[in-house]
């Protein structure tokens, strides 16, 4: 393992209690348990729908986990599913929330680095999927590209989601911080990210080998209860934000950033 890849899995096993005790609480746990599809966006959603549309026995990897409300929703609907990240700790944590609801025969949870994915064995998988936020740990895209189609089964589907790469120029206060082209690395507080632009992305991926099948790029949701520009900081303070805020801030005449997309979804098969 790299020396950046090391430093973040040290970050994320320091994190990791605080982390589970936001996102696995019933506040967010609930939703994705009364209605699985709630864990992604409805149009990545829709996506999985079309490309994947029966999940029932379906090997699927999910790299950097993360959450893991993918990897519950995906084996709530049928799935055989394996979740790889980093982060022991995080594994660990979602592993008690998997054997609370009585998924153990249902996912496998393996320490893996998404750029190398070891252990995980080639032309195994009918899907993998990544979520939101994995994107900005991965100092090496090729890699990690490389190994999603190592791992994919001939015809096999790889979908991701993240945060669209336009936003990556702005802080928290939606202030420029830096121009487009500057991807990193970027340090602080103990950890290092970048900020990878579409085309790497996309060259990451045909590079692979992958053939691309369909992009969407889509605005932030309305979401009362954690708003899409309030940070994750925030909300583990108790910060809340009146319902007229938030829908002034999906107004882009309030808002002028709201004047771009703030996600990003994509397909591609082997």
């Amino acid at each position: 393992m790299g020396i950046i890849a090391e430093k973040n899995k040290q970050s994320w096993n320091t994190g990791a209690a605080a982390y589970s005790a936001l996102l696995h609480s019933e506040k967010y746990l609930a939703p994705i348990l009364k209605e699985p599809a709630k864990a992604f966006h409805h149009s990545t959603w829709k996506l999985i729908q079309k490309y994947v549309p029966d999940l029932r026995g379906k090997k699927i990897c999910i790299p950097s986990s993360g959450d893991n409300h993918a990897v519950f929703a995906f084996a709530m609907l049928g799935a055989k599913v394996t979740s790889c990240d980093i982060s022991e700790n995080q594994l660990a944590n979602a592993e008690k929330i998997a054997r609370r609801y009585e998924w153990g025969q249902s996912i496998e949870f393996i320490c893996a680095d998404t750029m190398v994915l070891e252990g995980i064995a080639d032309n195994s998988y009918d899907f993998v999927y990544t979520s939101n936020g994995v994107h900005v740990w991965i100092n090496d895209l090729h890699g990690m590209y490389y190994h999603i189609h190592r791992i994919l089964k001939k015809e096999g589907v790889y979908i991701m989601y993240d945060i669209h790469p336009f936003l990556r120029p702005f802080d928290d206060d939606l202030k420029v911080k830096k121009t487009y082209d500057n991807t990193g690395p970027f340090e602080a507080n103990g950890e290092i990210t970048f900020a990878w632009r579409v085309m790497d992305i996309m060259n990451a991926i045909i590079d692979a080998n992958l053939c691309i099948c369909h992009m969407e790029e889509m605005f932030a949701e309305k979401d009362y209860d954690w708003p899409f520009w309030i940070s994750q900081q925030e909300i583990e303070n108790g910060v809340k934000i009146a319902p007229e805020e938030v829908d002034a801030m999906h107004d882009w005449r309030n808002n002028p950033i709201m004047a771009l997309p703030s996600w990003i979804s994509l397909v591609a098969k082997k």
